[in-house]
């Protein structure tokens, strides 16, 4: 058909500009400048901070890869939808699963009688199972491809740009092996979700939405509990605290702040990166701190003490707990609604119905396209949580002077921006800006 083809060109343009978007950044000779900058930043005369000029250089990269991947994704999205890739790609695993049955079935007519039982046994658990794992091929093939086109682009964007700019520490086979472990948790995680999903559409067309919202809190939940145990240990070697004052100081804080604390560990996050970060993990009595090693390395107690006093703030204000409910809630009201566009679009994509997996890469445009407009609202939130964390780390350390101090190095370390635009404060930063953070301190320790 003459649209098809419309949007098949499309997809093939989209996917050129995926491929060679890195030769383009590259030739801007940005990255390749980097090292020849400052990573420190400055004050006016009026006291305002002015960000590093390396930390704006990379600003001027990484924006741009960024807004492109946002336009870019849905639109590829959509115009592999439209162009008759996703049904074809269908009736391709179909013919295939169908092939793989048939062949098992007729095999097993030649045996003896107990074996022609046991055969037919078999064939029936496989037709009865072949839309599962129909839907199963499908979002792993599909995710699989998505991920080798994204290849050359995340390369460039994590491992070349984060050496040009000091950032990153890891070797080219050290990355690869990252985002090969990535990749297969993903495809295993987001094969799991699809299919169960789209099984409940299957067995409950009316009521899936109510059973699906369920499945997702209870998921959350375990993968909060389950990621520091299971997958983080996939990246990065894992050890105690060893410092046994440090640990001292830190679980004397947690006692201030009336937090249970199972254990202190600190991550080699050094082998990767030079940036610095903490968090606290789990809920309930699970609790765990862990700290990077090159917070230990590059910051003073004082400064560890309100990083850590800040990330009690988020257990202080149960921000985890919150975050649950709140993608729990937006979760079914978002199940609701795709429920009802389906079975209103279904016949318009071409689809079998609104259970077909075809419809998988419609699905994801669409719920990407309102994560966008979600945005402004969402990390509105987020940055409000940060700022009840922040003056909770100021209340509890009582030492407004390191805090001010760890945000200055953070700007450095980080090469983050002091003040981003606020056209892109509103709508990415999920938390407040460095000179708004460090203002706060100040105010703090100017006794206001």
């Amino acid at each position: 058909m003459t649209h098809h083809r419309r949007y098949r060109w499309l997809l093939l343009s989209l996917a050129l500009i995926i491929l060679l978007s890195p030769l383009l950044y590259w030739s801007t000779g940005i990255g390749q400048a980097a090292a020849g900058l400052s990573a420190e930043i400055s004050r006016q005369p009026d006291g305002t901070l002015l960000s590093s000029p390396k930390a704006e250089a990379l600003h001027s990269l990484s924006l741009p890869m960024r807004l492109q991947r946002m336009l870019i994704y849905p639109l590829l999205l959509l115009a592999f939808q439209f162009s008759g890739g996703a049904v074809a790609l269908r009736r391709w695993l179909e013919g295939k699963i169908a092939g793989g049955q048939g062949g098992r079935g007729a095999g097993e007519i030649k045996t003896a009688e107990g074996q022609r039982s046991r055969g037919a046994g078999v064939k029936i658990l496989l037709r009865s199972s072949a839309p599962l794992l129909l839907c199963l091929c499908f979002v792993v093939l599909f995710n699989l491809a998505l991920s080798l086109l994204y290849l050359p682009f995340n390369f460039y964007r994590s491992f070349t740009v984060g050496h040009q700019f000091g950032l990153s520490t890891l070797t080219a086979l050290g990355w690869f092996g990252d985002w090969a472990k990535g990749l297969l948790i993903n495809l295993g995680l987001d094969g799991l979700t699809w299919t169960g999903l789209y099984g409940l559409m299957r067995w409950l067309p009316r009521r899936w939405p109510l059973p699906a919202g369920v499945a997702l809190v209870l998921f959350t939940g375990v993968m909060v509990l389950l990621e520091p145990v299971l997958i983080t240990p996939l990246f990065y070697e894992i050890r105690p605290l060893e410092d046994a004052q440090l640990r001292a100081r830190i679980l004397a804080l947690a006692d201030r702040a009336q937090m249970h604390v199972n254990s202190v560990e600190v991550i080699d996050a050094s082998a990767k990166t030079t940036t610095v970060n903490a968090y606290f993990t789990g809920f309930g009595g699970a609790q765990r701190i862990v700290l990077y090693d090159t917070l230990l390395r590059d910051y003073t107690p004082d400064q560890i003490e309100v990083v850590l006093a800040h990330e009690m703030g988020h257990w202080y204000y149960q921000h985890v707990l919150l975050s649950i409910v709140g993608i729990g809630a937006a979760g079914w009201l978002g199940l609701f609604a795709l429920q009802w566009l389906l079975n209103r679009t279904w016949r318009w994509l071409g689809l079998h119905g609104p259970a077909d997996i075809a419809g998988l890469p419609f699905v994801l445009a669409v719920f990407t396209l309102v994560s966008y407009l979600a945005l402004p609202v969402e990390n509105g939130i987020s940055r409000f949580a940060e700022r009840q964390a922040d003056h909770f780390a100021l209340t509890t350390s009582q030492k407004p002077q390191a805090v001010i101090e760890l945000f200055e190095q953070f700007a450095v370390q980080n090469l983050s921006l002091v003040e981003p635009p606020a056209w892109e404060k509103l709508i990415f930063y999920t938390h407040p800006s460095l000179a708004e953070r460090i203002r706060m301190a100040e105010g703090r320790e100017a006794g206001q």
